[in-house]
């Protein structure tokens, strides 16, 4: 049987600190809204994320928990200096690499500066020193997380957000005299929030589980062990990852103000995701891999079906508080200081149809994981990445470009995405989204379905912003907990899990 109890603690823990750093990052959001509204500036901050983003992607970074658990759960069986050595080997020699990566990166960033269609260049490039570097440590720093994963401790790994986004808020206000010098700021309190959050703190996290640090030198083998496991994630960028540096890329060929346009209504469409989906998928993944190391495939098969019908029913029930209040929560979240009713209003719009990206981001963390642990790196890679090329494509031909067209297309690859990898998702030959999951997921459908006419139908009203968004709420909360008494579903049911 699944010890569900050290499993949900284990989500409990991360879903608390993910929650954290998003209310931290949400209130980082609010404050560069109100200090530099949908401006130049915030645009060239997101551009001068765009290269160091894309090589953390490219570094397999965001991964490196999903590459190294299993090889680290194979070393297992030796002895503890075994497996040691080996991290040490591979944590010494990855961050050189990295490093010299960025350093080059550094050096071109004048070039890079034409490559992205920046109308402040000397901006930019102010912003861009000190975030290419921060990268290095967000990589370092998912390394030794990925050993204190691996010992099923995520309380170090856990502050790390937290300690990033109050380095930025701090910086971030401490140059709020204008908009130029808090997107400065932001940049600098990134670099040491990653410094303390990323690196320092994970450190101390490492070395409280085990992990013996000594002068060694780095081993090419395993550097290069590593690079041919990740392959398929290096090359392979699919269209659940890089969708952000397709909305920022793409936007930098609008109107100014339309990747900060973008950036805010993504933003406040992944809290959702990062508290709930995000941490669910964080911290069931050695679960997961221990369950298919052991081969206990029933029990696998169970976690991963009822993970995929919770995360339905609970994103459907945010999906439609978002789409029924969008404005509203824009208007509430945003709209002070430099930030505009006219804001408001063009930041609601695209906010309404990214919403829509919440299922497919939410499923993706728990499908993709299903595949990687199974060492099937491939497939999903064949498909994330054609879907992008025809996402780009889609872009490129656009006749008429509009925020609205190009959140569409993203959006809908979004979803193409996920119907392809979850349809074809299977252990051992068999797939996961069964008859039974069929059925959750067409219940979930008409469930939100029905919700949604009733939320709009009623349509309650309270004269007061906060209070509408509250009550709506609660509203839809109450409307999906009765449903699931009166529509029995296979994988989602109020009973405590034993």
């Amino acid at each position: 049987m699944l010890n569900s109890k050290k499993l949900i603690g284990s989500i409990s823990l991360v879903s608390i600190s993910y929650l954290m750093s998003r209310v931290l990052g949400f209130f980082r959001e609010i404050l560069l809204a109100q200090w530099t509204g949908v401006s130049d500036a915030s645009d060239t901050l997101d551009l001068a994320f765009i290269i160091p983003d894309f090589l953390f992607y490219l570094s397999a970074g965001g991964y490196l928990a999903i590459t190294l658990i299993p090889i680290l759960s194979d070393l297992s069986k030796n002895n503890k200096e075994t497996l040691n050595d080996y991290f040490i080997s591979l944590l010494y020699g990855l961050a050189i690499v990295f490093l010299l990566i960025s350093t080059v990166f550094f050096f071109l960033r004048n070039q890079i500066v034409d490559l992205l269609n920046v109308n402040d260049p000397e901006l930019f490039i102010k912003l861009f020193s000190p975030i290419v570097f921060s990268q290095t440590f967000f990589f370092i720093g998912a390394i030794l997380m990925s050993f204190q994963y691996f010992k099923n401790d995520f309380r170090y790994a856990a502050a790390a957000p937290v300690i990033y986004n109050s380095c930025i808020i701090l910086f971030g206000w401490i140059y709020s005299s204008s908009p130029e010098s808090t997107v400065y700021g932001f940049a600098i309190g990134g670099l040491i929030g990653s410094i303390l959050g990323h690196f320092l703190i994970q450190i101390i996290g490492a070395k409280k589980n085990g992990l013996s640090f000594k002068l060694l030198k780095p081993k090419g083998e395993h550097i290069l062990q590593y690079m041919t496991i990740s392959l398929p994630l290096i090359v392979g960028q699919s269209i659940a990852v890089v969708d952000e540096q397709l909305f920022r890329y793409f936007g930098s060929f609008l109107t100014t103000g339309s990747i900060a346009s973008f950036r805010y209504a993504r933003r406040v469409a992944l809290i959702p995701v990062g508290v709930v989906a995000q941490a669910v998928g964080v911290a069931s993944y050695p679960t997961l891999s221990n369950l298919y190391v052991e081969n206990k495939l029933e029990d696998f098969k169970l976690l991963v079906r009822k993970q995929l019908s919770v995360l339905a029913i609970i994103n459907t029930g945010v999906l439609i508080l978002f789409i029924s209040n969008s404005e509203n929560i824009i208007t509430l979240i945003y709209q002070r200081g430099l930030f505009t009713g006219e804001d408001t209003l063009r930041v609601s719009k695209i906010f309404l149809i990214v919403s829509f990206g919440l299922i497919p981001w939410s499923i993706n963390q728990i499908v993709t994981r299903s595949y990687y642990v199974q060492r099937n790196y491939w497939f999903p890679v064949w498909v994330g990445t054609s879907i992008t090329l025809v996402t780009v494509i889609l872009l490129k031909l656009n006749s008429a470009p509009t925020e609205a067209n190009y959140a569409g297309i993203i959006i809908s690859s979004l979803w193409l995405n996920m119907l392809v990898l979850t349809f074809f998702l299977k252990v051992k030959e068999e797939r996961i989204v069964n008859k039974s999951q069929m059925l959750d997921f067409l219940k979930i459908f008409l469930v939100g379905t029905a919700v949604y006419f009733l939320t709009t139908v009623i349509n309650i009203y309270s004269g007061n912003l906060i209070f509408e968004v509250i009550i709506d709420s609660l509203f839809i909360l109450i409307l999906i907990f009765l449903s699931l008494f009166l529509v029995k579903m296979k994988y989602v049911n109020l009973k405590r899990i034993r």
